[in-house]
């Protein structure tokens, strides 16, 4: 099994956990601007905490290969050889489709939340949590579905919670699936979109609970972007219960912060 991955806490912690059980025979990363493609060395396992996907898997001895450009995976990967990748941002080429089997943990509940960032909807209480396992096709998420599971995340008190509650479940997940990896399940035409945030997307709605206000605050801290809060036309940063600024909910009041508005969005970015 080779793996593809990017610089990313979900990867992270998703092959942190399978390498446990079943290391790589290579791990793939696309290469920073400017590099060429090149194999790093297998290192003996270290005993310091590695910090990034990489040094992960130079602890684990398992090479790591740098892509400059698509075409330069093909000669790395056997025919017939499985690529695993979690939540993988980038469409893959079709002609690296026609010639590797890709499978891909996607952090929703497929068809719904395709996209690039499901967790951030999951976070603002849109979406029930769970993961996918599927085989990539050409177009996002929408491959045929392998295995699915519900996600718990009622204990996750930040988004490192979050990442880590979900990429626990799917690498349990990844690692009951019998051997080869079944065909899967042809995934229904309708769905929804999970695209990257924009400012709007930070908006605290009067209508929500004081819990779900709160949970979107604490589920979203990693992205230190501010929040709007309409009635009071403000940005906002983390909840205080001493804070400056009255956030209505449906069931009563919290209280935050005030923030600076993002770079880049006019004042107010709602009207």
């Amino acid at each position: 099994m080779r793996c593809l991955a990017m610089e990313c806490l979900f990867s992270y912690h998703f092959l942190q956990k399978i390498w446990q059980h079943i290391p790589a025979q290579l791990l793939i990363l696309p290469a920073p601007a400017g590099r060429a493609s090149w194999l790093q060395l297998p290192r003996p396992k270290q005993t310091i905490m590695p910090t990034s996907v990489a040094e992960l898997a130079s602890s684990h001895g398992i090479p790591v290969f740098y892509m400059a450009q698509w075409a330069d995976v093909l000669p790395h990967i056997p025919a017939g050889e499985l690529l695993l990748t979690a939540c993988f941002p980038r469409r893959v080429p079709l002609f690296i489709l026609e010639q590797v089997t890709i499978c891909n943990i996607h952090p929703s509940l497929l068809p719904d939340f395709r996209g690039p960032d499901p967790l951030f909807y999951v976070a603002r209480g849109d979406a029930p949590a769970g993961i996918t396992i599927h085989h990539m096709d050409a177009h996002f998420d929408t491959g045929p579905i392998i295995a699915q599971q519900l996600v718990d995340i009622s204990r996750c008190v930040n988004e490192a919670d979050l990442i880590r509650t979900h990429t626990h479940a799917a690498a349990s997940c990844w690692l009951a699936l019998p051997s080869p990896v079944p065909n899967g399940v042809r995934q229904p035409v309708t769905g929804s979109a999970a695209p990257l945030p924009q400012a709007t997307d930070f908006v605290l709605d009067a209508s929500w609970s004081r819990q779900r206000t709160q949970r979107f605050v604490q589920l979203t801290n990693l992205r230190q972007h501010p929040y709007w809060v309409p009635v009071s036309q403000q940005w906002v940063r983390a909840l205080h219960p001493f804070g400056t600024v009255e956030i209505p909910c449906a069931d009563g009041y919290l209280q935050a912060d005030p923030a600076e508005a993002p770079r880049g969005v006019g004042w107010p970015p709602i009207q």
